[in-house]
């Protein structure tokens, strides 16, 4: 609907020029009424350039859509107007008719036509015998000579089209229109017609140029000789042309950037074709255009190379105010030491240049977390967050995980290939966690990727050009690492740029007690309780007092223990803690004086089933002493039956009865 209003408005009938000088005229003048409801007639007394001239004017407004016109006149005007041009043809009946009419006037009498004569003419002397001159015209100037030739030679009436029967008269010899009734009849309905399919063709057209003004790509017609027929406004743009100038004239002359040499003299496709023109790089695809093995011409489309990367950056980076991969940012970095708060200042110093990043840390010092902040808060904030775990996976599946691949780059691969983590991570951050477990060879390619931001995916031949941060974490002393080969050193120092070491747990003074409290409030929302309570005061202690080796992943796993066993529950503290030596060991040191394997000291090498049947049987002899032998009040506490306490005190001596 949209596009039909943006049509010109034309009348509902075609507008017809009947083009005649005086007898034509005048035939004219008695026959278009009949006609008035099919068309709007103009009868125009005018001839050659100065017919063409107002022909060309009127079409350019779509004041007339055909013309009707006889004779000279009518060939001159097919070849210099740009509307169909209907001419008034003479059938063998209309020379027979005027020759009998002119006969009724004289034998004396000359027939004249315009470019050829007509075979009736034999047939016609012969049935009167009558021996008269036949002669045909080409131009008005020849057209007058031959009436004063003939007129010279004692001729008393000529036959010919109006031209000439007005020249007949002007040097006062008789004049026989040679144009019957019935053939203006045929040319008037030949160019209702005409000028109806005309009307059709047109608005066809008008509807494509609508629809291609439409498009944002640029878009060139050209016929078998490289001329401009259609020209869209883009395209206009992009080339710095203007279509009402152009169109007509050779595409290659306006843009000689643009060759059509594999369309047009070739019959060949060009697509996707990279060309700098007027200052702009543009992508071109040249399409020839054939019918029935005829070339036709050829379609040319162009697109500004920067709108190209646009759709690129929102296809890769989907348009999302908070990209998909990040949960966290630099204020969920909890704790008020001094070392979380160096750690904070610098990562927003770091988060505003593109810079490598090095983050060091043990495991479960939040490095990720770290990561997702610097991101979130630099220029890269609404571009991908991708990370990944070197260590995770083996060699062959991680270098088509980070660099992609080709289709039928390896058997298995994936229809159409995949695209690598460096080109989704695309202006934005990629996050390479335990940078330190990649394998060698893989640390060859990644170092060429920091220095020449291309990837070259597997099984691929050109590069892909890449705008991606690179922050990197481990937990392993690459220095050492260097030192030992197991880490290239041209490697560590091209991802040492900017480093951050991530304090541990146990030196972040005064922060425990608070991340304690928060993790506890987080583990019973994971766990769906429905009304928290505090972390118990006793268990904070706890915390405070322990090492943590596991850093802030071992706390949350922790807590959440503690979650299970308090949050929810009705139960004191004594039973809590009795409850919390078996599901919580670690806070209690139960595990901190254990000898190493192997010496002297150390324990015997049993099965984990052993060893939790004999800390169940340790635990329910703790309770059971605490309760002053009070079995019942035990298995209440336990939540076991008589039968099954007797059984674990019986496991945890190695299979001997007696008291407890």
């Amino acid at each position: 609907m949209a596009l039909a209003t943006s049509l010109p408005l034309r009348t509902a009938r075609p507008t017809i020029w009947a083009m005649g000088i005086s007898r034509v005229s005048r035939a004219f003048a008695e026959l278009t009424p009949a006609y008035a409801g099919q068309a709007d007639f103009r009868i125009v007394d005018e001839g050659f350039e100065t017919a063409a001239r107002s022909i060309n004017e009127a079409a350019r407004q779509g004041l007339v859509d055909a013309v009707v016109a006889g004779g000279s006149n009518g060939a001159y005007l097919r070849q210099h107007v740009d509307v169909p041009v209907i001419l008034i043809k003479v059938t063998g009946f209309d020379v027979m008719h005027a020759l009998t009419t002119a006969k009724q006037l004289s034998n004396r009498l000359a027939l004249v036509t315009h470019a050829s004569t007509f075979p009736e003419t034999e047939a016609f002397k012969q049935a009167f015998g009558l021996d008269f001159p036949s002669h045909s015209y080409v131009t008005t100037e020849d057209a007058a000579m031959q009436v004063k030739a003939l007129k010279r030679a004692g001729m008393e009436v000529i036959v010919g089209p109006g031209l000439v029967s007005d020249l007949a008269e002007q040097q006062g010899l008789a004049g026989v229109f040679l144009y019957s009734s019935n053939s203006i009849r045929v040319a008037l309905e030949d160019a209702i017609e005409a000028a109806r399919l005309a009307r059709i063709e047109q608005r066809r057209r008008e509807y494509l140029n609508t629809v291609l003004s439409h498009l944002n790509e640029g878009v060139a017609a050209v016929d078998a000789e490289g001329r401009i027929q259609s020209l869209n406004p883009p395209m206009e743009r992009l080339l710095g042309l203007r279509r009402d100038q152009v169109i007509g004239r050779p595409l290659e002359e306006e843009a000689p950037a643009i060759s059509l040499d594999g369309p047009l003299r070739h019959g060949q496709k060009e697509l996707e074709t990279i060309q700098k023109v007027n200052d702009k790089v543009l992508i071109l695809n040249r399409i020839p255009i054939q019918s029935g093995g005829e070339l036709l011409g050829a379609v040319v489309t162009a697109q500004d190379a920067k709108a190209i990367q646009r759709v690129d950056r929102n296809l890769r980076t989907g348009a999302t105010a908070r990209p998909a991969g990040t949960r966290y940012g630099l204020e969920d970095l909890l704790g008020g030491s001094a070392a979380i708060q160096r750690v904070r200042e610098l990562a927003r110093l770091y988060a505003e240049v593109s810079s490598t990043v090095l983050i060091e840390g043990e495991s479960g010092t939040g490095k990720e977390v770290l990561a997702q902040g610097m991101h979130r808060a630099s220029p890269r904030r609404d571009f991908p967050f991708v990370a990944i775990n070197c260590a995770a996976f083996p060699e062959p599946l991680l270098e088509s995980e980070l660099f992609g691949y080709e289709e039928g780059a390896f058997s298995g691969a994936r229809k159409g290939g995949k695209t690598g983590l460096f080109e989704a991570a695309h202006n934005g951050t990629i996050f390479l966690d335990e940078i330190g477990d990649m394998p060698l060879a893989l640390q060859v390619r990644l170092l060429r990727v920091l220095q020449e931001r291309q990837v070259l995916p597997v099984g691929a031949l050109e590069p892909v050009a890449v705008n991606v941060r690179v922050i990197a974490a481990t937990h392993r002393d690459l220095h050492a690492m260097v030192r030992s080969g197991e880490f290239r050193r041209d490697l560590f120092y091209r991802i040492n740029i900017l480093r951050i070491a991530m304090p541990p747990l146990r030196e972040r003074d005064g922060d425990v007690e608070e991340l304690a409290e928060v993790l506890y409030a987080r583990a019973q929302r994971r766990l769906g309780i429905a009304r928290p309570v505090r972390l118990p005061a006793f268990v904070k202690a706890l915390c405070a007092s322990y090492a943590w080796p596991g850093n802030l992943r071992e706390m949350e796993n922790v807590l959440e223990r503690v979650a299970v066993s308090h949050a929810g529950r009705k139960i004191n503290r004594r039973e809590l803690e009795l409850e919390l030596e078996i599901t919580v060991p670690e806070l209690y040191g139960a595990t901190d004086g254990d000898a190493p394997s192997g010496s002297p000291d150390a324990p015997p090498l049993v099965s984990l089933d052993e060893v939790a049947r004999a800390s169940q049987a340790a635990h329910a002899r703790r309770v059971l002493e605490a309760c002053g032998g009070d079995r019942a009040a035990a298995c209440r506490i336990l939540g076991i039956s008589p039968a099954t306490l007797w059984r674990k005190l019986k496991d945890g001596r190695g299979g001997r009865t007696g008291s407890a």
